[in-house]
C-alpha cells in the first residue's frame, strides 16, 4: 500500500518552539493522579459492594467507572497527538521525516498446522500456545542479537548502516548539510548525555489460553468461521526515543527478516486524536512460516499505552467482576504525589521561560510570523512563570522560618489542595536550588 508523503514541517523555529512546548507538557499531563485516584476509590467501592453482594450499589459504582474510563480513553487519544509532536519537531525534523512514508504490506497467515478429523478450535488454539513456548528463547535471544545489541553498540550512523547494508546517505547528513549524530543528547532517553542505549526490547508475556481462544474466535467471525492463526503469541515492542533509530530499525528488519504484514499506524497528517497509540507494527517469519509480532513505537507513546490499557480494561469489562482488582497501585503517598508536582512544575517553569524569550524575540523584530492564537499562549505561560516564582518565595519564606523544616502548601493539586505536606530541609534545598535559583 503506497503512503503518501509525510506532513510537512513547520520551518518557523517559533511555532516549532510552542509545539514542543505543548507537547512537553502533554507528556507530563499522562497520568492524572486525581482521576486514578478516584478510580482507586471507586475500585473499592465497588469490591465492597460485589463481597457485601449489594448488586445495585455495584452497578452504580461500575457505571460511573465506565463514564471515567471513556472520558479518559478520549483524553489520553488527544494527548498521544500532541506528544507526538516531541519526536516530530526536536531539532529540524530531519530524524522524523520518514517515518509517516513507511509503506504498509498486506498480512500474511499464521504458520498452519495440518487438520486433523475432528480436531476443534480449542485444540489448535492450545497447540499454537505451546508452539510459541518453545520457540519463545528463539525468538528473544535473535532480537538481542539481531537487532538490539547491534543498534546500542554501533559508532555511528554509517557503522550501523553498513551493518544491515542500508544505504546511508540519506540518514549521515541532515537537510542542511550538517552531520548527524548517531547519538545526539538531544534524543537519549530521559534526556541528558547519551547513555548508549537507542532501544529496549519489551517482551510480551505469554498470552493466556482463555485470551487467546476469545481472540482467535473473533477472528474467525469476521472471516466467516475460516481458522485464522494468531501472529502475536510470541511478540515484543522495540522502545526508542530517536525517530531516526525507529525508521532504521524498521530497515534493519526489513533487511534481516521476511516480513509477512506491516502496519504504519502514524497518521500522514496531523491528526487532533488516536484511537491507537501510533507505531510500526510488523509481523516477521521467524522460520518455516511461523509469524512473530513487533511493534516499534516511542518511549513517551509507550507511556500512554500502558495507561490506555488500564482505562481499556474498564470500557472492555461487561460485568463488575472483571474489574474488582485494583487498576493503579494503592500505595501512593502524599509525598510520591508531591515530587511529580514538583517535577511538573519545574518543567512548566521552563517552558514559560522559553516563552518569555520568544515573546522578547517578537517585540523586538527579530522573530517572524506568529500562528493564530500564539500571543495568548504566551501570555498564558508567562502568567504561570509568574505563579511559579510568587509559589517559590512564598515557600522559601517560610522554610526559613523554620530552619529544621517546613511546611509548604501545595496549590497544584485539588487533591493536595488542603494539605500541609512535610518536607526535610534537604529535600527543600534541593528543590529550591534545581527548581528556583534562576525565578528568584
Amino acid at each position: 500500500m503506497h503512503r503518501r508523503l509525510g506532513a510537512e514541517f513547520v520551518t518557523d523555529w517559533n511555532k516549532n518552539e510552542l509545539y514542543l512546548n505543548d507537547a512537553k507538557e502533554a507528556i507530563d499531563s499522562i497520568k492524572d493522579m486525581e482521576v486514578r485516584g478516584k478510580v482507586t476509590s471507586l475500585q473499592e467501592d465497588l469490591f465492597n459492594h460485589v463481597k457485601n453482594r449489594d448488586t445495585a450499589k455495584a452497578d452504580k459504582v461500575f457505571k460511573e467507572l465506565k463514564v471515567i474510563a471513556k472520558t479518559q480513553t478520549e483524553r489520553l487519544g488527544k494527548t498521544t497527538a500532541t506528544v507526538l509532536n516531541y519526536y516530530r519537531f526536536r531539532g529540524n525534523g530531519h530524524r522524523y521525516r520518514e517515518i509517516e512514508r513507511i509503506e504498509e504490506i498486506p498480512a500474511a497467515k499464521q504458520y498452519n498446522f495440518p487438520a486433523e478429523p475432528g480436531e476443534t478450535t480449542e485444540d489448535r488454539v492450545e497447540l499454537l500456545l505451546a508452539m510459541a513456548d518453545w520457540k519463545e528463547k528463539e525468538f528473544q535471544d535473535r532480537m538481542k542479537s539481531e537487532i538490539v545489541e547491534p543498534m546500542n553498540t554501533a559508532s555511528s550512523i554509517a557503522d550501523l548502516c553498513k551493518s544491515y547494508d542500508i544505504d546511508s546517505s540519506s540518514y549521515v547528513y541532515d537537510k542542511f548539510g550538517t552531520p548527524v549524530e548517531l547519538k545526539d543528547p538531544l534524543f537519549a532517553f530521559g534526556g541528558g548525555a547519551p547513555n548508549n542505549i537507542l532501544v529496549k526490547p519489551r517482551f510480551g508475556p505469554p498470552k493466556g489460553y482463555q485470551r487467546a481462544l476469545a481472540k482467535e474466535k473473533e477472528g474467525m467471525k469476521k472471516m466467516g468461521d475460516k481458522w485464522i492463526g494468531l501472529r502475536d503469541l510470541n511478540r515484543v515492542t522495540f522502545e526508542l526515543e530517536d525517530p531516526l533509530m525507529l525508521t532504521l530499525a524498521y530497515k534493519a528488519l526489513m533487511k534481516k527478516y521476511k516480513v509477512s504484514g506491516l502496519k504504519n499506524k502514524f497518521e500522514w497528517v496531523h491528526t487532533t486524536t488516536y484511537k491507537q497509540p501510533p507505531d510500526i507494527h510488523m509481523d516477521l517469519d521467524l522460520g518455516e512460516g511461523w509469524l512473530v509480532e513487533v511493534q516499534l513505537m516511542f518511549a513517551s507513546v509507550l507511556t500512554v499505552k500502558k495507561e490506555l490499557h488500564k482505562f481499556y480494561d474498564v470500557v472492555r469489562a461487561e460485568k463488575p467482576q472483571a474489574i474488582l482488582s485494583p487498576l493503579f497501585k494503592v500505595a501512593q503517598t502524599i509525598e510520591a504525589v508531591k515530587d511529580e508536582e514538583i517535577e511538573r512544575m519545574r518543567k512548566m517553569m521552563e517552558s514559560a521561560e522559553v516563552a518569555h524569550k520568544m515573546n522578547q524575540r517578537r517585540e523586538s523584530g527579530t522573530a517572524s510570523a506568529w500562528g493564530e492564537g500564539a500571543g495568548e499562549r504566551i501570555k498564558e505561560l508567562e502568567g504561570k512563570l509568574a505563579a511559579w516564582k510568587t509559589w517559590a518565595r512564598e515557600a522559601l519564606e517560610k522554610f526559613e522560618d523554620s530552619p529544621e523544616g517546613g511546611l509548604i502548601d501545595d496549590h497544584f493539586s485539588s487533591r493536595l489542595k488542603k494539605e500541609r505536606v512535610p518536607i526535610t530541609k534537604k529535600h527543600f534545598l534541593s528543590i529550591k536550588n534545581d527548581c528556583y535559583r534562576p525565578f528568584l
